[in-house]
C-alpha cells in the first residue's frame, strides 16, 4: 500500500472533487443517491456526498464509458466495429490485399464478439463497398 492510500488522501481528494461536481450543477430535483467516502486504513468516514437523479444518471454514463473503454472485451456493437475495421486497416498497410474472417477470429474475445458476428460486420462492409467480396466464400479484397 502506498503512503497516498494509507493516509487517505485519495478518499479525501476524491470526496473533493465529488462534492465540487455535484455543487456545481444546478439540478434542483431532489436526492436520488448517497455516496459515503471513508479512507483507509481505519476507514475512517471522509464525506457524504447527496446526488440527484440526473447527476446518478450521469455518473453512471461516465462510470459506463470508462468501463467499455478499458475492457474491450464488454465492448459496444459500435467500438468492437471499430477494432475490427483498424484490423483491416492495419492488414492493408501490411499489404495485404484479401482478408478472410479466420484472419480477424483473434479479436472475438477482445470485443466479445462471436466470428459469426465478425462475418457478419465484414458483410455489411461489402454491402458498403468498403471491402469486396471474392467468389470464395469468407474471402474479402481489401486492396
Amino acid at each position: 500500500m502506498n503512503a497516498a492510500t494509507a493516509d487517505g488522501r485519495q478518499a479525501r481528494v476524491l470526496a473533493g472533487a465529488l462534492r465540487n461536481w455535484a455543487a456545481i450543477d444546478t439540478d434542483e430535483t431532489p436526492v436520488a443517491a448517497r455516496i459515503q467516502i471513508r479512507q483507509p486504513p481505519e476507514w475512517g468516514f471522509v464525506s457524504t456526498i447527496n446526488i440527484t437523479d440526473q447527476q446518478t444518471h450521469r455518473l453512471l454514463d461516465l462510470l459506463r464509458d470508462d468501463l467499455a473503454a478499458n475492457t474491450p472485451h464488454l465492448a459496444s456493437p459500435e467500438r468492437a466495429a471499430a477494432v475490427i475495421d483498424d484490423l483491416i486497416t492495419q492488414r492493408r498497410t501490411e499489404g495485404h490485399t484479401t482478408l478472410h474472417v479466420r484472419d480477424l477470429v483473434h479479436a472475438a474475445p477482445r470485443i466479445g464478439r462471436p466470428a459469426s458476428w465478425i462475418a457478419a460486420h465484414l458483410g455489411d462492409l461489402a454491402d458498403a463497398g468498403l471491402i469486396e467480396e471474392t467468389w470464395r466464400p469468407g474471402l474479402f479484397r481489401i486492396a
